[in-house]
């Protein structure tokens, strides 16, 4: 079951490295370690519920027995119940000390709110005008946003691409946003004004000519499958890349249109039935929440356009019908939009906005209300039915409010279920490791990353596991300084303490291809003597790895394999110090 994760763990990093603690390498975990004995609670269905008022704000503080759940209409014994009211409110500003010249910790300037925001420009649906006035609005938001909240954004073109991974520091989010505002992305699947006349003028001179028309049909029909492709499998990415997140997502998706037939019953009605609940179902197992937000704000029809460009009438329309057709066709394919965002809102747990301006206000209540939840947990009563749906309701039991959550979920096969376990139980820091990720802090430490001097011979080894790596690279060492708070150190009778922790090294790509990657379990061996030096500067080790050139990201992570705690920093080596590049 997802749990918040710890945040009590506070602790000053010092910028020197005295006191070196001995950290000898293992080849392997050893059959003790927690690594092997990972555990899943089975069959337990995790639900986050936002409740708000009248007003559309967030309540907190209702306890845990005003909640009643139900599966398939029957009453269930609620197992786990948390509430997360957002950010803890900021603490008397301190000034942080500066860290030195390539130095970079994951030790937050304030603690975090239990959940993470991803803003999803959905160029691939929406034109460039609807583009750059969300890109206006975004950074009208992003320019105050509250100490603790945690986004990044996302982009879907002809890919799905990170434009900025997590991060809660306003300047470096509207440094990518202004960057991808200069660098506006037109869809293939869209047509602007200017083909639309083109095909308006055309359709109209050989109206007559079925075959024109009905090619005309079969284009059409292509663009809409292969958005329908598109735009599904960038939501199943999503929920992928997000799924080894602990807590809450809320997906925030600007859009224009949403492609989606999303009231069938099956496939007969609908071919992409089938595709729909599975990433339906693929975002509630990783819980995220959409927030699907219509991109043009408040609309007009093109009657009273400036450009008013109509779409010609279909064959056997009079010409001076041709207007009462263009409007009600806008207001058909707008009404569909509009129910395809509120089902999926509603399906996911999150809200939809529409047919209006005032985005920026839209966004910070989306946010805010995303980070004030209560997770409740039950066990069903039933025996577990393979592949089935089952349907979920939560009720209060006073109280005239508004509930979101997930509204279902199916039952996963034994091959998902283990497929699930062996992730686990091969890598639990993996999943935390992507580019782009947040940076988790249950393990906190240091980093300095210079590139060592002198550099390698062209036929030195190579520093990495990337066997396939080739020049030129510039080989970068890293000087690990990790606190002691949050490891699980063993005394011996002797009075040594001992542990054993994972670190992992990836370099990534700007567009998260990983270029080289290290992996090494330490053992930690403190004797009596060294401890009080270590809780007082941490421990310290040292890593060098190979790093091709170009605009690169160093993703570092440590896993206490006892504690199963973790801390991981992502380290943009573009910041260094010209210097020392």
């Amino acid at each position: 079951m997802p749990r918040r994760r710890s945040l009590s763990l506070c602790v000053a990093l010092s910028a020197s490295f005295a006191g070196q603690i001995s950290a000898q390498t293992a080849a392997t975990p050893d059959s003790e370690s927690s690594v092997a004995t990972l555990h899943v609670t089975a069959r337990s269905v995790v639900i986050d519920v936002v409740v708000t008022d009248k007003s559309g704000k967030a309540v907190t503080g209702i306890p845990g027995q005003n909640f009643q759940v139900f599966e398939d209409g029957k009453p269930q014994t609620v197992t786990f119940f948390e509430e997360h009211a957002g950010a803890p409110p900021p603490a008397a500003p301190v000034e942080p000390q500066p860290l030195p010249p390539g130095t970079f910790t994951n030790v937050p300037r304030a603690l975090p709110a239990d959940s993470v925001n991803v803003l999803l420009m959905d160029a691939l649906n929406t034109p460039i005008a609807d583009q750059i006035y969300v890109h206006k609005q975004m950074i009208k938001y992003l320019a105050t946003i509250p100490p603790g909240t945690r986004i990044a954004v996302f982009l879907l073109g002809g890919r799905l691409r990170i434009v900025q991974g997590f991060t809660e520091d306003s300047s470096v989010l509207l440094a990518a946003i202004a960057h991808s505002a200069a660098n506006p992305e037109r869809s293939a699947l869209l047509h602007g004004p200017a083909e639309a006349s083109q095909i308006a003028s055309i359709t109209s001179a050989v109206q007559e000519l079925s075959a024109i028309q009905d090619f005309q049909d079969q284009m059409k029909a292509s663009d809409r499958n292969q958005s329908v492709d598109m735009t599904l499998d960038a939501l199943q990415a999503i929920a992928g890349y997000l799924a080894g997140l602990p807590g809450r997502k809320n997906l925030i998706w600007f859009t224009s249109s949403i492609p989606l037939c999303m009231f069938a019953k099956d496939t007969d009605d609908c071919p992409y039935y089938d595709r729909i609940k599975s990433t339906i179902n693929s975002l509630n197992n990783a819980q995220v929440s959409l927030y699907p937000i219509e991109a043009g704000g408040l609309l007009a029809d093109s009657t009273y356009n400036s450009e008013n460009i109509r779409p010609p009438a279909p064959p056997g329309v009079p010409f001076n019908h041709a207007a009462s057709y263009a409007l009600a066709e806008e207001a058909r394919i707008r009404n569909s939009n509009h129910l395809a965002m509120e089902q999926l809102a509603r399906d996911t747990g999150g809200k939809a906005t529409y047919n209006q301006n005032g985005l920026k206000e839209t966004l910070a209540e989306d946010i805010d209300n995303g980070a004030r939840y209560y997770t409740v947990a039950y066990t069903p009563a039933k025996p577990s039915e393979k592949g089935k749906e089952h349907k979920i309701e939560v009720k209060l039991v006073s109280g005239k409010y508004s509930l979101a959550y997930r509204r279902g979920y199916s039952e996963d096969t034994d091959k998902e279920v283990k497929m699930a376990e062996a992730v686990k139980l091969k890598d639990p820091l993996r999943p935390l490791m992507d580019r782009g990720m947040p940076n988790f802090t249950e393990l906190r430490y240091q980093a300095h990353v210079v590139p060592v001097h002198p550099q390698p011979t062209a036929d030195a080894a190579r520093a990495g596991d990337n066997s396939a790596l080739k020049a030129p690279f510039t080989r970068y060492g890293a000087d690990f300084t990790l606190a002691t708070d949050g490891l699980a150190l063993a005394l011996g009778p002797d009075g040594v303490r001992r542990g054993k922790i994972e670190v992992e090294q990836i370099a990534y790509s700007n567009d998260g291809k990983p270029l080289n990657w290290m992996v090494h379990f330490l053992a930690l061996v403190i004797r009596p003597d060294q401890y009080a030096t270590a809780q007082k500067s941490g421990i310290a080790f040292h890593w060098e790895m190979d790093v091709p050139p170009g605009e690169v990201y160093l993703r570092t992570g440590i896993y206490d394999t006892s504690s199963r705690k973790a801390g991981t920093l992502e380290i943009p080596l573009s910041a260094l110090p010209a210097a020392g590049r």
